[in-house]
């Protein structure tokens, strides 16, 4: 990677980071509502870092302002200042908006800016400026909370989201009674949290991921907050700063319903429950062999035999199978294993597993005993008599035992490894006459007449050698 290309990669980065931050408008003195003739300074606040070289620019009510600096201070308000207003800087996100009331009336119910649930508040009965004020009296919901006194303002501790409304305050002033009212523009510390999870969906050996996601309020951005995990209303993961609670090759009973908490300055909030269902890939394999009798010479199949699961693709499933706990097919695509002209070596006790490729999720089948059955004995190769001096002839016999009806066999002979008989219906070879029978290592063959079974007998040796007058 070249040297400009990197600078390029950094500064793309550095200008999406710059753009991610989003400033928060506060005003000086923190009041929603002043008084006209009143002064106020707004100020477009940008957390650190800050981006260098930021010009800023203030919109009310949507619409642009004619200002770049970081600050706009009102000086002898007017009713037409009355709005929302927002900021933002050249290399930042557009603020939230701020409301700004200004009002003419006699007495106004003051409240901070920025109020969030768990805060100490205080609310202000402020009259108009030049007047002489004196006794405050405090409602709530229309039922007195302070009666009257000459302190104008209200304190209110760990108020919440229930408590913000419906607050509203009287004055004294010469010859009169004014009123003021204020819901408190409430916002929340954090939101409610949602709760998530990671793979989904889940399959029977995937490695989990819950995840407890919340926005904490960027007007508090040093505010803590801990998270808990729970499982049918149990206790799964207590208060701690992870966001994050999981588990490793899930299992079926790891299915449930799941719910998180956040607890940040005496508040905690709940995320609705998330039934968390771990999906079987396949069910418990089953080996079947078909034809499920096997004689010598049939073609075996064995099938690894299992219900697939729709949320898996066809190629998520590897099978392998086993002999007497060997392996004899490697995991592979394939959920059969043939084997052609069966012997009667490939008797055995077989057993298949299989593999999710996504997670290697493992299950076995019980195992299946298979005996492939004899169609013959093993051959015997004979002679009879050892030798006929008189007949100048020597006769070999193939002999075996037939274990199943039907079975038409064929006969074939060597001598020192070279055919001296082809394969025919007679299980008997005539040296031929006028010959010397050379002494030599003799075997037969015996097979079907498909040639799909096909066995050798023990090689005999013959020593005796006769010589024959033709006189």
């Amino acid at each position: 990677m070249s040297p400009e290309f990197s600078t390029l990669l950094i500064l793309i980065f550095l200008e999406k980071a710059e753009s991610s931050v989003r400033p928060v408008v506060t005003f000086n003195p923190n009041w929603d509502k002043i008084f006209t003739t009143e002064s106020l300074t707004m100020t477009c606040n940008v957390r650190s870092p800050i981006p260098g070289d930021v010009r800023y620019s203030w919109y009310k009510d949507n619409n642009l302002l004619h200002t770049t600096g970081q600050s706009i201070v009102i000086i002898d308000a007017r009713t037409g200042y009355t709005g929302n207003y927002r900021c933002k800087g050249s290399k930042t996100e557009i603020s939230d908006p701020a409301r700004l009331d200004v009002s003419n009336d006699y007495v106004i119910l003051q409240a901070p800016l920025h109020v969030h649930e768990g805060d100490n508040v205080t609310l202000r009965c402020h009259h108009y400026p030049g007047f002489d004020g004196r006794e405050t009296i405090f409602y709530k919901d229309n039922v007195v909370i302070r009666n009257w006194g000459y302190d104008p303002e209200l304190h209110i501790n760990n108020i919440n989201l229930a408590g913000s409304k419906g607050y509203k305050c009287k004055k004294k002033v010469p010859y009169s009674e004014y009123s003021g009212e204020a819901s408190i523009p409430m916002k929340e510390l954090f939101t409610t949290p949602e709760i998530k999870v990671t793979p989904f969906p889940v399959m029977e050996g995937d490695n989990v991921t819950v995840t407890c996601h919340t926005n904490v309020s960027p007007y508090r951005p040093e505010t803590k907050v801990q998270f808990a995990f729970h499982k049918a209303g149990q206790n799964v993961q207590r208060f701690g700063s992870s966001d994050q609670y999981g588990f490793q090759s899930a299992k079926l009973e790891d299915s449930g319903k799941y719910h998180c908490e956040v607890s940040g300055r005496m508040i905690v909030k709940r995320s609705k429950e998330l039934n968390i269902e771990i999906n079987e890939p396949f069910t418990q394999p089953e080996i079947i062999m078909t034809p499920n009798q096997m004689t010598e010479g049939d073609n075996m199949t064995l099938t690894c035999d299992t219900v697939r699961s729709k949320l898996i693709p066809d190629t998520g499933l590897e099978f392998a199978f086993y002999r007497d706990g060997r392996n004899v097919q490697e995991f592979s695509l394939s959920n059969q294993y043939e084997v052609r002209s069966a012997e009667t070596k490939h008797s055995g006790s077989y057993s298949c597993k299989i593999r999710f490729s996504t997670n290697k999720l493992t299950r076995s089948s019980e195992e299946l005993y298979t005996q492939i059955q004899e169609l013959f004995s093993q051959p015997e190769i004979e002679i009879i008599p050892d030798v006929d001096i008189q007949r100048n002839q020597t006769i070999l016999t193939c002999k075996t035992s037939v274990m199943r009806k039907g079975i038409n066999l064929q006969f074939a002979f060597y001598k020192n490894g070279q055919k001296i008989q082809e394969f025919s219906s007679s299980h008997q070879y005539v040296a031929p006459l006028a010959k010397v029978v050379d002494p030599g290592n003799y075997h037969c063959e015996v097979r079907t007449s498909t040639n799909n079974v096909k066995k050798k007998s023990e090689e005999i040796t013959l020593e005796i050698q006769a010589e024959i007058s033709l006189n």
